[in-house]
């Protein structure tokens, strides 16, 4: 049935209906929004009230690789970029004199169909489609302008606003506008933002139902930072607060209450200096103290954490063995996520991963630095952790045999093959047959990372393209001596959608 006919033979909320169910295929909607004039109001406003969802942006661990996973977030703004009105030269003069990217108007408002705002991935898709694109020396300028340009064109064209996340590139004359002007806005996010007392009076005074609250407290008062929680009474879901400075005073100064709602705390490259002491947490779901000085062997004793917390990163952070014990016995069942890399422990945390393997069978995420004579432990790990899905593993000490390796790997494939997406073995002196099985029995690997396995080969290469081809998206096999680059060109045309980093002479091949 042609687009015409459905129209006449349905009415139009009927057609919106059946199109709302797009909502999760962007494609699908782009197609909808070019076939006729009602098609494209109808699925606008569900491609574009929050189009930053449909990009997938994450940092490589690999230092070869430094780019957008997904090149159309320059075509999205472009698209709003289209939308501004063509005379940029008395406000925004570099913008209106160089930028010359976009060749029509658009005929939608797409701006104002927008309901959540992303600042961060805003500004990264806008550097780099105009660093891709022109030549012109004062770049900076063009970006800043181009920035501050959609940034107001939001705040005066959007009908409503649910959710704002902020960058660093962010300043109070771009998001206090939107706030005073969406009161009702429900999710906001300054994690990136240096937030300061007037900061929290003005969000206390403006802000009314937020459900989510993300925050990074550097100076500011406690009083306040509880003041504008209580607001929320009633409407609170999610309170994340990132510490950055003096965390034991902040801490110590927020109400039972507050402390009570945080679900997300996050204290960065300070000492702990027993901040946690006493500290009665009941929704805190996940706990990030990366970068830190040291964590304590008390540290866990000491504080309450409820029955939510499931993530924990300690990743830069020095952490005892009886840190760790005493970590496994708190959170037992309900520890999903464990980050220790590199994490600078003592010289064996085994006794550590043996207790959690006893207390934390539900482990589905598991990051270890070196292992050094936890081989045995981290088998029993695995056996108990069925439903593991990304497992790294970090480098491998010298005093480890090889064939303690291979029986991990044999480990691996037995007890969570069937669940595992993400390994990372890199380091490992693995047998070029322990690898040919492992990708055989962990058909769902869709990330793994085999840099510096002095044993991997252009057999193992020919292996992860006949079980992995079409669900591997990420291979790292740089200073890899065995593997050659003539085999590299093979799984580039075998490993569709698939990134291959090689570094044998330093270059990444790239298949996207």
């Amino acid at each position: 049935m042609s687009t015409q006919s459905l129209e006449k033979a349905l009415p139009t909320e009927c057609i919106h209906e059946i199109i709302s169910h797009l909502v999760h295929d962007p494609k699908a909607l782009n197609n909808c929004i070019r076939t006729n004039r009602l098609f494209a109001r109808l699925s606008a406003t569900l491609l574009y009230k929050n189009p930053w969802k449909y990009f997938l942006i994450e940092e490589e661990e690999s230092e070869l690789v430094k780019r957008e996973i997904n090149p159309k977030g320059a075509l999205l703004i472009r698209t709003y970029l289209s939308c501004l009105e063509n005379d940029f030269s008395l406000e925004f003069p570099s913008l209106g004199e160089n930028f010359i990217l976009i060749q029509s108007r658009a005929s939608l408002d797409y701006i104002s169909f927008t309901r959540h705002i992303s600042v961060p991935t805003m500004y990264r898709f806008l550097e780099a489609m105009i660093t891709s694109t022109s030549t012109n020396a004062d770049k900076p300028r063009i970006i800043q302008e181009a920035f501050l340009a959609l940034s107001k064109a939001f705040n005066n064209r959007c009908i409503s606003i649910d959710s704002l996340e902020t960058c660093l590139q962010t300043t109070s004359d771009i998001f206090s506008p939107i706030i005073q002007k969406f009161p009702n806005i429900a999710h906001l996010d300054l994690l990136q933002y240096e937030n300061t007392d007037d900061d929290l009076r003005f969000i206390t005074k403006n802000c009314k139902r937020l459900r989510v609250f993300k925050f990074s407290v550097r100076n500011c008062t406690p009083a306040l930072l509880s003041n504008l929680v209580e607001t929320q009474k009633g409407y609170l879901d999610e309170l994340c607060i990132r510490i950055t400075a003096s965390p034991k005073q902040l801490l110590a100064g927020l109400s039972p209450y507050v402390i009570s709602k945080i679900t997300d705390l996050r204290i960065n490259g300070l000492h702990i200096d027993h901040a946690l002491d006493g500290l009665k947490f009941q929704r805190l779901k996940s706990l990030d103290l990366s970068d830190c000085y040291s964590v304590e062997d008390k540290t866990f004793n000491v504080v309450e954490f409820g029955n939510m917390l499931t993530e924990i990163n300690l990743s830069e952070t020095k952490v005892s063995e009886e840190a760790i014990i005493s970590l496994a016995s708190h959170c037992k069942q309900n520890l999903k996520k464990l980050i220790m890399l590199p994490c600078g422990a003592a010289d064996s945390v085994e006794q550590g991963i043996k207790a959690l393997a006893t207390h934390c069978p539900n482990l589905i995420e598991f990051r270890l630095d070196v292992i050094r004579v936890e081989i045995k432990a981290i088998m029993d790990l695995i056996k108990s952790c069925k439903g593991m899905q990304v497992l790294v593993l970090g480098g491998v000490d010298i005093n480890n045999e090889d064939f303690l390796l291979d029986e991990l790997m044999g480990n691996i494939r037995s007890n969570i093959g069937h669940s595992i997406t993400m390994l990372d073995l890199r380091e490992w002196g693995v047998s070029e047959q322990a690898v040919i099985e492992l990708v055989r029995d962990c058909r769902k690997l869709s990330k793994l990372f085999l840099r510096y396995c002095r044993n991997v080969n252009d057999n193992c290469i020919k292996s992860i393209c006949k079980y992995l081809a079409g669900n591997l998206k990420y291979l790292d096999v740089a200073n890899c001596p065995l593997v050659t680059p003539d085999i590299i060109t093979i799984a580039e045309a075998e490993l569709m959608d698939c990134r291959i980093i090689h570094a044998s002479r330093l270059y990444c091949i790239e298949h996207i």
